[in-house]
This record gives C-alpha cells, sequence and structure tokens, in this order.
C-alpha cells in the first residue's frame, strides 16, 4: 500500500470494528493514541525522520492500535496548536523537515484525529535535535545501524568522503599523474600559482593530501590503477561504443587517475567514431561533430564527481551512433529533479573533488556546467539533453546524429554578428521549430522557470538584438510566435505565411463558404478554418466572433450547449 490519503484512512478506520489498528499499519502508515500535545510532539518528531528516511508516511494521531472496535478504539486528539506542531517538527529535525498537518473529522472521542503526513526525505539520513536515527522497516521504526547510516550520510554529502584523508602517504601517488595535471593546468591557466608549487603542496592545495596523508580525492585524481584497485575499486568508468544495435566496436574498463580516464574517454570521441558535418554559412563553413568534445567532457566530469563512491557501482558511458548515455551511482541531492535541473543550484556530493577539478579549470562550481551540455547541441539545432533517475542512479542523455542545418546557420549568423543567444532563446526556438505558439505557461515548463519571470522572458525575445519573437492578443492568453524574419529562416517563408493566418476581413466570408458546402460548423473547426490555432487566445477569439455573428443581425444561428455546439447559417441570409 502507498501512502493513504484521507479518504483512504477513513476507509481503513471502518475496519476496527473487525480488527485493531495494529493490523491495518504498513510501511508508510502508523496509528498512535493520544496522550497529551507535548508528548506526543516528541513522538510525532521521531516519526518524521522515520519515514523521512524511508520512503514516506502518515502518522495518525487519536488511535489506539491495540483496541478492537472503533468506539473503543478511536478517542481523538485534542489541545494541540497545528502551528506549535509544524515548527516544532521544523526545529527539531536535522536536517530540517517540512511536514504537512491535517485533521481528520470523525464522530468519536472529540471528534477529529491528527494526521502527520511525511514526505520521503530528499536528503537522508534525518535525525532528530537529540542524535536519534531511525528508518522505517515494514511496520516498526528502526534504529538505523552503523554501517547503513554511514553510508547514508556519503550518499546524501552530509559527510564529504572525497574530502576525508585515508591512511597512506603521498608518496604511494603516481608521479605520471601528477605531470599529468599540471600540463593541463599548464595549458588552461598558466599563470595559476600552483604551478609554482613543489608536489606536497601542490597536493595540499587541490585538497587531494591532509597532514602527509592522501584524501579520497587525491586517490582518484592521482592513484595508479593497481593501488585503485585495491583501496578504491568502486572508481571504474566502463566506455562501450555501439555501432549499431548488435554490434559493439569498444567495450573498455578504467580504473586509473581520473584526468587519465578523462584523456582516454575524450580519445574515444576523436576521428571516425565522432564523424563531423560541414555546413557553409555565408564564407564560413560551420563543423559540427555528432558530439563536441566540450560536452562529452563535462558529462563525464559530472558523472564522476557527483556519483555516490558509497555505491559499489560504475559510471557507465554507452557510445551510439545517434545517442550518448551517461550513468552515474547516486540519485539527485538538494531537491534536484529532472523538472528543474537548469535552475536549481548545484549540491555536490564530493565537495573536494569538485573543488580540485574547479582549481585545474576542468569544471564550474556555478551550474555553469549543464548550460556547457545543453548550448551546443540546441545551437546545432538537435534535441536538448535530458536528465532522468530512479532514486538511485541518475542518467543523462545526449541526443547526436542528424542536426537542423537551419537552425544552425541561423545561429552561426548571430555569433559573427556578436549577437549572443542565451540557454533560454535556444530552448524557445527549439520548441517553436515544432510548434506554432507558445504561451507563459508552456514556456514555464520549457524553461523552469515562474510564470512571472518567464513571461519577462517572453517579452525581452520580441526586442533587438534578436527579436525573435511576435506577441499576439492583448489578454493574459497572450501567446508568441516565431517573427517574420527568424520564422523565414529557421522555417522557410511559407510556413511564416501560414502561421501567421488571414487577414481578418475575410474571416466571416470564408465561414458563410465553409457553411454553404458543410451545413454546420463547431468552434474547433472554425479556428482550423481560419488558421487560428488551439491557444487559449485563439479559442477567445473565435468565441467572441461567433456570439457576434450569431447575434440578432448576424448571419448564423446556434444549437446545442458547450461541448455540443454547433452552428448553421440563418436561414434566408444571403
Amino acid at each position: 500500500m502507498n501512502v493513504p490519503d484521507n479518504t483512504a484512512l477513513l476507509a481503513l478506520l471502518a475496519r476496527l470494528d473487525t480488527q485493531p489498528a495494529q493490523e491495518l499499519e504498513s510501511e508508510h502508515l502508523d496509528f498512535k493514541a493520544w496522550t497529551g500535545p507535548k508528548e506526543d510532539l516528541r513522538t510525532a518528531v521521531e516519526y518524521a525522520v522515520c519515514f523521512a528516511n524511508a520512503g514516506g508516511g502518515v502518522v495518525v494521531f487519536g488511535v489506539d492500535d491495540r483496541r478492537k472496535g472503533r468506539t473503543a478504539a478511536i478517542h481523538g486528539a485534542k489541545g494541540y496548536d497545528l502551528d506549535v506542531w509544524r515548527r516544532g517538527i521544523f526545529d527539531s529535525t536535522r536536517p530540517n523537515l517540512t511536514v504537512e498537518l491535517d485533521e481528520l473529522a470523525v464522530p468519536e472521542g472529540t471528534g477529529k484525529l491528527l494526521v502527520v503526513r511525511i514526505p520521503k526525505g530528499a536528503m537522508p539520513p534525518y535525525g532528530t535535535a537529540q542524535g536519534v536515527f531511525k528508518q522505517r522497516v515494514g511496520k516498526n521504526c528502526m534504529p538505523l545501524d552503523p554501517a547503513r547510516f554511514a553510508r547514508a550520510r556519503v550518499s546524501s554529502g552530509a559527510i564529504d568522503w572525497s574530502g576525508e584523508a585515508t591512511d597512506l602517504p603521498t608518496s604511494v601517488l603516481d608521479p605520471v599523474e601528477l605531470a599529468r595535471a599540471r600540463a593541463i593546468l599548464r595549458r588552461v591557466n598558466p599563470e595559476s600559482e600552483l604551478l609554482r608549487l613543489s608536489d606536497e603542496p601542490f597536493l595540499v592545495a587541490l585538497g587531494a593530501a591532509r597532514g602527509g596523508r592522501v584524501t579520497h580525492a587525491g586517490l582518484i585524481l592521482f592513484g595508479g590503477e593497481p593501488l585503485l584497485k585495491e583501496r578504491c575499486p568502486q572508481h571504474q568508468v566502463h566506455y562501450v561504443h555501439q555501432t549499431s544495435e548488435v554490434a559493439v566496436s569498444r567495450n573498455d574498463s578504467y580504473r586509473l587517475g581520473l584526468l587519465n580516464v578523462l584523456e582516454r574517454i575524450e580519445q574515444n570521441f576523436t576521428g571516425p567514431a565522432n564523424a563531423e558535418q560541414e555546413l557553409e554559412v555565408g564564407l564560413f563553413k560551420l563543423r559540427v561533430p555528432a558530439f563536441p568534445l566540450g560536452v562529452v567532457r563535462e558529462a563525464v566530469l559530472n558523472a564522476v564527481t557527483h556519483r555516490d563512491y558509497g555505491d559499489p557501482g560504475e559510471v557507465l558511458i554507452r557510445h551510439g551512433n545517434g545517442e550518448l548515455v551517461v550513468t552515474s551511482p547516486g540519485g539527485f541531492l538538494g531537491g534536484i529533479t529532472p523538472e528543474n535541473i537548469l535552475r536549481q543550484e548545484p549540491i555536490s556530493r564530493n565537495r573536494t573533488l569538485a573543488e580540485a577539478l574547479e582549481k585545474l579549470r576542468l569544471v564550474e562550481r556555478a551550474g555553469i556546467g549543464r548550460r556547457r551540455i545543453y548550448l551546443p547541441m540546441l545551437e546545432f539545432g538537435r534535441r536538448p539533453p535530458f536528465y532522468e533517475t530512479d532514486g538511485t542512479r541518475v542518467t543523462l542523455r545526449i541526443f547526436g546524429g542528424a542536426f537542423d542545418a537551419r537552425m544552425a546557420a541561423l545561429v552561426a549568423k548571430w555569433r559573427q554578428e556578436g549577437v549572443e543567444v542565451d540557454l533560454d532563446g535556444l530552448l524557445l526556438l527549439f520548441h517553436l521549430r515544432e510548434h506554432s505558439f507558445i504561451d507563459s505557461a508552456k514556456a514555464a515548463e520549457v524553461l523552469q522557470l515562474d510564470r512571472d519571470t518567464v513571461r519577462g522572458v517572453l517579452d525581452g525575445l520580441t526586442l533587438p538584438p534578436t527579436a525573435m519573437l511576435e506577441r499576439r492578443g492583448r489578454t493574459k492568453a497572450v501567446t508568441y510566435h516565431l517573427s517574420k524574419v527568424i520564422a523565414s529562416d529557421l522555417l522557410g517563408k511559407s510556413v511564416y505565411s501560414a502561421g501567421r493566418g488571414i487577414n481578418p476581413l475575410r474571416y466571416a466570408e470564408m465561414v458563410r463558404v465553409f457553411l454553404e458546402d458543410h451545413r454546420m460548423i463547431t468552434p474547433k473547426q472554425c479556428r482550423e478554418l481560419l488558421h487560428l490555432g488551439e491557444s487559449q487566445s485563439a479559442r477567445v477569439e473565435i468565441s467572441r466572433l461567433l456570439r457576434k455573428w450569431s447575434a440578432a443581425d448576424g448571419f448564423l444561428t446556434r444549437e446545442g450547449k458547450p461541448p455540443s455546439v454547433v452552428y448553421h447559417l440563418k436561414e434566408g441570409n444571403p
């Protein structure tokens, strides 16, 4: 049984005449007798962390779970204050938990039960302010065992595993990998102060060593294969290149220093395995690779940096002709989901490792990395990459192969003119390439922004230097369409003309002709006939016109009621 809503709770309470409440409990539901607001608030805090550390759940106060019969079991709850309870649970949990409190009306006892709904926690493990850590197991709240507790702390990023020191001296690190790091830094930032340091201070500055001992970040960055196999076997990157659904040309597993792994992966994306196409843009030729190296590098580094090193799984890179799929162990942290990943501030599970890569100028920490993955693909008119997760793995899908030459040429032309188009503009261009219009509700979904912010973005794109959008309508149902110049470049002149619509002076004439041939017309058919589309503003406009044309002096008669209303030519109307 999943977490029950109030309707399901009432159905369960109806069974109390034949069985006690404890038999109705589950991994998502617990009943508690009411003793008093202060005492039961402490109980609610413990059950909040218990359910949050598992799959979420509900605690119902005011029901004795051992008694049979509704009258005997249900005595209700009284004397509490919902705001005091809500604030008390929040203040008494670490990390703080926000729960939902509800009152359920019943005829017995005081006439109401207190229902506490606890969501599944986004950053487990959760504990009380007094240090109690429990997890729902079946029908019981059990203490987290030390091993599970430690792993949960690492998985949630509560402890920076990458920054913990091992018992290994720095002498065990591979000098070739250290030289590789210096070479990378010399290439991307030759003025870096790190290049002036000897090896030991260099390692300390990167967070790869502490107190003469290697940290886990240092082991991952600079460890040799035998050392990693013994001390960090979960650090493995598996690369598979499939030339078709059934043919595999490469199947390599790397357990090497991270910078070494990155170079080998990049080598796999040079040459025929990552074929380029050429596009002429004016006097210039634009090279369009299936998967830009910068995108590949960012995807691999993100997967290795943010993975859960408490999980024995590996990072898997599956490289196909038209798709690159990167999967890493560990779910998202800090409330990040595929639906908000473009806007949510990143939280690093392995902060020391992320900081080391930032100091080597290989990654950015301000959420720019995701944009580095999205922007190049959209600039070539390819589908936006997307993330998915099952809670234990994060998978990134990047689409290569065919590209939209018109969109790639348009963006390249803008760039030559010194006009930069940001991620918002590219996402909207991609959407409008396949849809005739967009409104603020859909744009909020596409851009992962709130409605108020997205209206400002849309209006801004109607202005120079790009002026890529046209605004149509004056109500809250306003829609946005590609402007004439952009639509002609992106879709062709004929498509723009069709999308622009018909002169409104001809609307009535066209409806009359249609009715002479077909006898009746629906509002939907009318929108299609006049090329108005299915936007809310189009619905409002056609409704206004049909009311006007079916008035006393109009040429239509109306029959039926919504949604089955139809219109006919008025008898005797010329």
